[in-house]
């Protein structure tokens, strides 16, 4: 086996590794799946060699530990959609400026795309929100 088919195996290996820990995250709920995925971060930092990352996600883990209840949970995540509410807002008003003010069609269709990106990150907080 040469060496690049097995950087390619490995590489494979681990991003497949990876989706697997991230959808079995998804099926717990509250401090077991903020643990989860917290975990799952700590092995992609520790993987691109990113000291400094891994250090924040192990303090993250330890305080996740020591703090986390459903209580804290669900307080981040509501915060968590009212922040994204909040985003959607803010870019609904810039893209009804832009074509109030009549900008031009680029700038607008940018604005529109930054909107739908927001509507799609708002989407994915009240999805987690459900979940817990």
């Amino acid at each position: 086996m040469s060496l690049k088919t097995k950087i390619l195996s490995i590489a494979f290996f681990t991003i497949s590794l990876m989706g697997f820990a991230q959808s079995n995250c998804k099926e717990l709920k509250g401090c077991e799946r903020k643990l989860c995925e917290l975990n799952t971060k700590l092995v992609a930092a520790k993987k691109a060699g990113n000291q400094s990352q891994v250090k924040g996600v192990e303090e993250a883990i330890s305080q996740t530990k020591k703090n986390c209840t459903t209580k804290t949970v669900n307080n981040d995540l509501d915060k968590k959609v009212k922040e994204k509410q909040k985003e959607v807002k803010e870019r609904t008003d810039d893209l009804n400026k832009a074509i109030k003010d009549q900008e031009g069609k680029e700038k607008i269709n940018k604005k529109r795309k930054k909107l739908e990106e927001a509507k799609a990150e708002l989407a994915k907080a009240v999805a987690s929100q459900k979940a817990k």
